[in-house]
């Protein structure tokens, strides 16, 4: 397959169509006009729209879903000597953002999904366990009945990290609202993302709200009063006003997303292991990713076609070298599909013939006929 003129992207975050251009211009102006820029009269009304597609009573829009993380870790009261129960297989902001307020990580296994295994949480429970942290991988919602089960049997909280997943869905409810509170990222590259970084977190509890945007702000309270030892975590007026106007086509997005996985999994399903379409839970393909054998050549391979396919989050949060000093993580699954996984184009600008192009790429790999 020669393809030196072809090139499939990853992502196109390009904003080419005319309607939508000018919807972001309008939004754009009408800041210009008022001239808030931080905070003001778009944030709150985000924050209001975002509390309600998630079903939850509040959301607190920061900068970026790392400061996102932070916050719900600090306004839940973790820190020094608390243990969090987290997956080894995330971006990672994850582990970084438990260091940051002072508490340790525990890893337990992940399954065939890629997402936290709830069967091995329990023997990493200690007596500093104060909560556990489920990771929405690629868009994919983990099995929050079982966690959220072991959670409340232990007394422990309960954290989501929804950063690629805004719109998921796990038997009829968001992302978002199975936790004490959760995490989002609104970074360009996710399926619901803003023209630049910006977060959110959303709790069910006005005490947690409370704290976190007294923390967003530099530990402050009436703007002046500084009550703990925090940075600046704010959300920019432009951003929340984009995020607001681009919220009502998310589901379009997910929609065409589920599409194209679906058009994959078609194409694919013989020849790699494609993620399974769950009937209690609607993922939103953040990314597609596949497990694959001969992973690396068939990486070179599509790149070759012009097929910007990559492999993402390797190696494991675990054993990233600025976490040397941490305990070896026993994770046999994550040690083993994470060699073995890829992740193949896919975005809602994607035409059924791109989907097709990779799919004859990758049989051709595998020396089957084209899809």
């Amino acid at each position: 397959m020669a393809a030196s003129d072809t090139q499939i992207r990853a992502r196109d975050l390009r904003v080419g169509d005319p309607a939508l251009r000018a919807r972001l211009i309008g939004v754009f102006e009408r800041v210009l006009d008022h001239g808030m820029f931080i905070g003001g009269p778009e944030l709150e009304t985000f924050e209001r729209q975002f509390a309600d597609f998630c079903g939850v009573r509040h959301a607190v829009g920061c900068a970026s879903g790392t400061s996102a993380l932070y916050l719900a870790l600090r306004g839940l009261g973790l820190g020094p000597g608390d243990e969090v129960i987290t997956t080894p297989l995330s971006w990672i902001a994850t582990l970084n953002a438990i260091n940051a307020v002072g508490a340790t990580a525990a890893f337990a296994d992940i399954g065939s999904d890629l997402n936290i295994d709830p069967t091995t949480i329990e023997a990493k429970i200690t007596t500093r366990t104060r909560a556990i942290l489920p990771v929405h991988f690629t868009g994919r919602m983990c099995d929050m009945d079982a966690i959220t089960e072991i959670a409340q049997r232990n007394n422990l909280l309960v954290i989501e990290d929804a950063a690629q997943s805004a719109g998921a869905r796990y038997r009829g409810r968001p992302a978002g609202s199975f936790s004490d509170a959760a995490a989002f990222s609104f970074n360009p590259m996710k399926v619901f993302g803003a023209l630049g970084e910006a977060g959110m977190v959303t709790t069910p509890d006005t005490a947690v709200r409370d704290r976190i945007e007294s923390f967003r702000y530099l530990g402050t309270v009436n703007r002046e009063t500084c009550v703990a030892r925090e940075l600046n975590h704010k959300m920019d007026a432009l951003q929340a006003a984009f995020l607001g106007a681009l919220l009502p086509d998310l589901e379009t997005h997910v929609a065409t997303r589920a599409h194209l996985a679906g058009l994959y999994g078609d194409l694919l399903g013989d020849v790699v292991i494609c993620p399974l379409a769950e009937d209690d839970r609607r993922s939103v393909f953040f990314d597609y990713t596949v497990l694959a054998e001969d992973r690396d050549r068939l990486l070179l391979h599509l790149q070759a076609c012009g097929i910007e396919a990559r492999i993402k989050h390797a190696p494991l949060m675990c054993d990233q070298p600025a976490y040397a000093d941490l305990p070896p993580a026993a994770c046999p699954n994550a040690r083993d599909l994470v060699d073995r996984i890829i992740t193949l184009p896919l975005h809602e600008k994607m035409p059924d013939a791109d989907v097709h192009y990779v799919a004859d790429a990758v049989q051709q790999h595998y020396g089957r006929t084209g899809a």
